[in-house]
């Protein structure tokens, strides 16, 4: 087989799969080894879109191998070598994956809802299903919370869920921050039913800890008057757009230190999420 027509039977293979330099003879013999290993040494052939599926897991472990940092080998490295360390880093993001479920079951918010409980019940399937042998890019498990800050698309495996639980955790953290009857009261306001409905919880709470702040008032609270409400308006009509993004950056930096949290990545995730309301706020303030 020549490389341009090797070439043509991989991208053909995975026409979605992310640019690749490989050399093609080298990566379709990766290829044939994998199906067998697949197979047990049955066959060296299997369904298209099972071979589809081991050829973007090859793909994906060179890629994760390749964005290892100091431990990523040079790409002088034999294929199969830097695939195996590929295989080997999400065994590794696996399991570092799994200590964040576990403290996700430890720490639940005060108040909690359905697709919540829902996806903490059905994340440990991932963990019992997950095959980085040769499913390396596959999240075998369904869940359904949605997170006031999505995942990257471009995050596959257990990068994809190591995120979502970072991410579910640094929301978790700042709902300890408050008490149920907090929560609960905002929640019926925002929300109206807001155990059953598909929504996120931290978004409500993180608002309205930026608005207080802002407006001088308790974040413990997460109430304003009407009249506090009207001020801040007023407030951000008269700023600018760079004086309007340093007050918000501001008050996440207040409501944190307010609430006794710290870190970079809980920091970065609340100014995220203050921003996105600034643009809402500014867009809603009359030209």
């Amino acid at each position: 087989m020549t490389n341009e027509t090797t070439s043509n039977a991989l991208l053909a293979l995975a026409p979605d799969a992310p640019n690749y330099s490989e050399n093609p003879e080298i990566l379709y013999l990766l290829l044939e080894e994998r199906i067998r290993r697949y197979t047990m040494g049955d066959s060296s052939s299997v369904p298209v879109d099972t071979a589809r599926r081991l050829l973007e897991s090859i793909l994906y472990c060179l890629d994760v191998q390749k964005r290892a940092g100091k431990d990523a080998l040079p790409d002088t490295a034999p294929m199969k070598t830097r695939w195996q360390s590929g295989v080997d880093a999400s065994k590794r993001i696996a399991k570092r994956a799994r200590l964040l479920l576990l403290q996700a079951q430890r720490t639940p918010p005060p108040l909690t809802n359905t697709g919540y409980c829902d996806t903490l019940s059905a994340l440990p399937a991932f963990f019992s299903n997950y095959d980085p042998d040769f499913f390396a890019q596959e999240i075998p498990c369904s869940f359904d919370y949605p997170l006031c800050q999505p995942v990257s698309d471009a995050l596959l495996g257990a990068e994809y869920i190591q995120d979502y639980l970072r991410r579910l955790l640094a929301e978790n953290a700042l709902l300890l921050a408050f008490s149920q009857e907090a929560l609960l009261s905002l929640y019926e306001t925002y929300y109206i039913d807001y155990a059953d409905l598909l929504v996120n919880l931290y978004l409500p709470a993180a608002e309205m800890a930026v608005l207080c702040a802002l407006s001088d008032a308790p974040v413990r609270g997460l109430k304003l008057t009407p009249e506090q409400l009207l001020a801040l308006n007023e407030k951000l009509q008269k700023a600018t757009e760079t004086e309007a993004q340093a007050l918000i950056d501001e008050a996440a930096e207040n409501a944190l230190f307010e609430l006794q949290l710290s870190g970079t990545f809980l920091r970065d995730y609340l100014k995220k999420t203050a921003r996105d309301l600034l643009v809402r706020l500014r867009a809603a303030i009359p030209q």
